[in-house]
């Protein structure tokens, strides 16, 4: 019997060390795969001016809204999520608070940031920064609080703080809105912030411009020649542009930021009556009492619908509830219309083409707008103003629609002729120009390598003679040839898409290293890569050479779990401005040296000096 208690302790003694050694062998696996996935600090260096923060954000669901500051960090290490999103959270409607969590470490000198969310109708943000020391800061911004409160007056909802170099601060953000939580964060330098927003306001200046233009333009036109489809559609751009100051953020700061109440509620109003207005110009600008009736009775049933909407965007006290039906009903509407000009111009109606084809521009923004709103698209600076592109398409379009009416009926009218004439001749040249500049961009896309990135062979031989013409005047030229060591032992060993990846990531290096202005990298073919630097010296071009080299085997290219070591060799070619050289004499130097390098045993630059272009002999008669 004691035999048996002893034998039975030893068997249960052999199975726990047993199952301590397979812990112990599986727990460096377990741990290595949960750190690959950990959502990791965000570092700014002293040369980082601007970072999409997003994807370094963990989260915190808060279904009963009620958690405070203290018990969501308490809870944070057992109930957020922690793992790396693969793209910014955009939760849609939801009636839950989120928190969000996001760790800064400041490499470089002290200096000022400013913390930018990129959706500006989101009701309530609040940050609350906790430093290292136990200081707790917090700062509520949203388009629900005056517009007073952001740190800067800026369109977008933004906090600015100070870091010292070194330090490390957490910040916790906390969500709550009536509508779609989307959190698309960037991360900037104080002065390169303020920089980019005058660039951005040039760029929505243009835009609410074009709006504002169209608008003047139609209702003079509407005033001249009293036709009401000018009154519907000077109505629609109207309300449209403001809607669009709105869903940008700027009505908040240049019409009412008094007025949060007012600004949380105007989208679904502003939605709603613009809708009413679309459906009406639709109405009569296709003539649908004759083109299509019962589709006109619908529209006239979708136009009451709207007036309610409106009405309950003021009234109704569920403003979520509001801003979801506003926000579908509109895309079901935007539907009928495209199928109303559809139906109109097969049964003969001309007019309804332009119409068509403007909104097929306008339907396409809106469903990618609405699929972002419902977090079936990711958000970003397309789906973002999506609805913007579409509409300024649209009202351009739209316009060239009234004026096509416009011909057809100024038969009647000898003075409606004579302007619908000039308005044509304006439209034809702003549609000329736009193709000029469609064609200019499909030049641009033409020298562009498909797979790199970077300027294709026929740019570069462009480019090169371009430069040695120049060359002679402006200083001397040098000529950067590179080459992927055994790129075809690469291709053989991991296939040909691991060559593509590191050509990819080789073009990618390349491009980081900071060129001048005037340099060009291109890829010269195959595996082969080049470097046009105008104004450089021999010993400059050498010391660009080296920083390549150091680039490329400074780590290994990443591909189907591997790391693989990847080294270049490179050819320096230099045309002094005495002598010069031709493009062809150029090439074949660095390409010399190019094999020289591979001779000596790669992953080295080497230098050669090109023929120099031949003297211009005296012409005798």
């Amino acid at each position: 019997m004691q035999g048996g208690i002893y034998s039975r302790r030893f068997v249960d003694r052999s199975i726990i060390a047993s199952v301590l050694w397979v812990m112990l062998f599986l727990l460096p696996a377990v741990t290595a795969q949960a750190e690959a996935g950990k959502i990791s600090p965000v570092t700014i260096t002293a040369d980082d001016t601007r970072k999409d923060v997003s994807l370094y954000l963990s989260y915190l669901e808060d279904v009963s809204s009620g958690l405070s500051f203290e018990q969501v960090v308490a809870r944070w290490s057992r109930d957020a999520s922690h793992t790396k999103p693969e793209r910014a959270y955009n939760f849609g409607f939801t009636n839950s608070t989120y928190w969000f969590h996001l760790q800064i470490e400041n490499l470089g000198p002290e200096r000022r940031f400013v913390l930018e969310g990129l959706y500006p109708i989101i009701d309530e943000m609040e940050l609350f920064l906790a430093r290292s020391g136990g200081e707790v800061t917090s700062h509520l911004a949203g388009d629900t609080v005056p517009f007073a409160n952001r740190s800067l007056s800026h369109h977008n909802i933004n906090y600015t703080f100070d870091l010292a170099a070194g330090e490390v601060v957490d910040a916790y953000l906390r969500v709550a809105t009536t509508g779609s939580i989307q959190m698309r964060m960037l991360l900037w330098d104080y002065d390169t912030f303020v920089s980019a927003s005058r660039k951005e306001g040039l760029l929505l200046g243009g835009y609410y411009g074009l709006m504002s233009a169209m608008l003047i333009f139609n209702l003079l036109i509407f005033l001249s020649i009293r036709d009401k489809n000018y009154l519907w559609y000077s109505s629609y751009i109207g309300i449209y542009a403001v809607l669009q100051l709105s869903l940008n953020g700027l009505a908040f700061e240049f019409l009412w930021s008094g007025s949060p109440w007012w600004n949380n509620r105007a989208v679904a109003f502003l939605t709603s009556v613009g809708m009413f207005t679309v459906l009406g110009f639709t109405n009569s600008f296709l003539a649908m009492r004759v083109n299509a009736p019962h589709l006109s009775r619908l529209f006239g049933v979708l136009c009451g619908l709207f007036a309610v909407l409106a009405a309950m965007a003021l009234l109704y006290p569920d403003y979520s509830l509001v801003i979801r039906l506003a926000t579908l009903f509109a895309t079901i509407a935007i539907l009928f219309v495209f199928w109303a000009a559809v139906i109109c111009w097969y049964r003969g109606y001309v007019p309804a083409r332009y119409f068509l084809l403007a909104w097929v521009a306008l339907l396409f923004g809106m469903i990618c707008y609405t699929l972002k709103t419902f977090a079936l698209l990711p958000a970003n600076f397309f789906t973002d103003h999506a609805i913007q592109i579409g509409s300024a398409i649209e009202v351009v379009l739209l316009s060239i629609a009234l004026a096509d009416r416009l011909r057809h009926l100024a038969r009647e009218n000898e003075r409606i002729q004579v302007a619908m004439q000039h308005e044509l001749e304006v439209k034809v040249t702003q549609r000329t120009e736009a193709l000029a500049q469609a064609n200019r961009e499909l030049e641009a896309l033409s020298h562009i390598d498909g797979l790199t990135g970077v300027f294709n062979r026929r740019y570069f031989d462009q480019r090169l003679g371009e430069e040695c013409g120049r060359q002679s005047r402006e200083g001397p030229l040098s000529l950067i040839m590179l080459d992927v060591d055994h790129f075809k032992r690469f291709n053989d060993e991991h296939g040909h898409q691991a060559g593509d990846a590191c050509l990819m990531e080789i073009a990618r290096r390349l491009q980081d290293l900071g060129w001048r202005s005037a340099d060009r990298v291109a890829r010269y073919g195959g595996e082969e890569f080049a470097v046009i630097l105008p104004c450089t010296t021999a010993d400059g071009a050498l010391m660009k050479a080296q920083q390549i080299l150091e680039a490329v085997r400074a780590e290994p290219v990443s591909w189907g779990g591997k790391s693989l070591r990847v080294t270049v060799s490179l050819g320096v070619a230099t045309a002094d401005q005495q002598r010069g050289a031709a493009p062809a004499s150029l090439i074949a130097a660095a390409d010399k040296a190019l094999y020289e390098a591979k001779a000596a045993g790669r992953n080295q630059a080497c230098t050669q000096e090109p023929a120099p272009m031949p003297a211009m002999g005296k012409v005798t008669g």
